[in-house]
């Protein structure tokens, strides 16, 4: 039997539903997901596969962590891996373990040029990962300098469910999106019962989301001379990494499932994964992932001149036991 080329590790995940959708990124890659279980995990997702750590760090094969840690290379940059390595995502709030820090091969992390949130979800994270340290060859080179006068617009097409969607508007605003146009033809973002919208601006981190979100009417249409490229995985077109995001009243279109029909003149572009796309947020988290590495990061430039007026600095460090969990005032809202 041939051993998988990498397998996906979840490291102290607590929540159940970010295990599960973590183990429908692997499947999309077609890669085995196993969890390093210190938090209990196993006792809400039944068949849980686990992996201790005597395996995960103390066998021959590599292991990629993937972390917002200091020294960690761009997951744009840092090349495709093999011989069976173990790519690990850490746990919700407090990332990944230092020892698997320490015992890590290579350490790469997702840029993210937003100025509010700027971090995915889990499993998003997990998918944009794997994307570029599986596959992606031949990538079109980035725009950088300047990226934003080339930053497409972005339309949502009748995403089905709430929280996915809310995670999809979290993850465009990790990625730098400052407005989103949402296609709401299922009823998940606006007029929505109370709970439904609670759930859904959660998963958006809507405390601290400065993203603009419109709704897009009954008959979308892009700007006149506009340019349309429609992403999924069942579309007719070339392969997303390969195809031009970016550009001046260019529309990215990211439809959930088939049910949208696309505009005439437009082009599209195919997620293509080994394995079958699963959940909304998935799909959407590498659409924005490619369209922002091809965007670039902004070089040089004339830096900003110091703000005028007072200035105020916190003379409090707030202090957590390594055993607490630390509850953020919006999360008592839900309750």
């Amino acid at each position: 039997m041939v051993s998988p080329r990498a397998r996906l590790v979840g490291d102290g995940v607590e929540n159940p539903a970010n295990a599960l959708a973590l183990a429908e990124a692997a499947r999309m890659f077609a890669v085995p997901c196993v969890f390093r279980d210190s938090r209990g995990l196993a006792g809400h997702v039944p068949d849980l596969s686990t992996v201790d750590t005597e395996a995960l760090l103390g066998g021959a094969d590599p292991v990629v962590a993937v972390d917002n840690a200091p020294g960690a290379e761009s997951v744009y940059r840092a090349g495709t891996v093999h011989g069976g390595a173990s790519i690990v995502v850490g746990n919700e709030r407090r990332g990944i373990r230092p020892d698997v820090l320490r015992a890590a091969a290579k350490t790469v992390h997702i840029p993210m040029p937003g100025r509010g949130v700027n971090t995915l979800n889990v499993a998003t994270a997990a998918a944009v990962a794997l994307y570029y340290l599986l596959d992606a060859d031949g990538r079109r080179r980035p725009r950088a300098p300047r990226p934003e006068s080339h930053r497409p617009a972005l339309l949502l097409a009748a995403p089905r469910d709430h929280v996915e969607a809310g995670s999809t508007l979290r993850s465009a605003a990790a990625f730098g999106w400052q407005s989103v146009t949402l296609d709401d033809r299922e009823k998940v973002w606006f007029g929505t019962p109370r709970p439904v919208r609670n759930e859904a601006r959660a998963a958006a981190r809507s405390h601290r989301n400065p993203l603009r979100v419109v709704p897009a009417g009954d008959a979308w249409s892009p700007p006149p001379g506009g340019r349309v490229v429609v992403c999924g995985p069942d579309v007719d077109g070339p392969p997303l990494h390969r195809t031009e995001l970016t550009g001046p009243g260019t529309t990215l279109v990211i439809p959930d499932g088939d049910g949208w029909e696309p505009v005439p003149g437009a082009e599209f572009a195919r997620v293509t994964t080994p394995g079958n796309v699963g959940r909304y947020r998935l799909l959407t988290g590498i659409v924005l992932a490619e369209a922002a590495r091809q965007l670039g990061a902004r070089t040089g430039g004339v830096p900003r001149p110091p703000r005028r007026g007072l200035s105020f600095g916190s003379g409090v460090d707030l202090t957590v036991p390594p055993d607490a969990d630390l509850v953020q005032p919006w999360e008592l809202t839900l309750y």
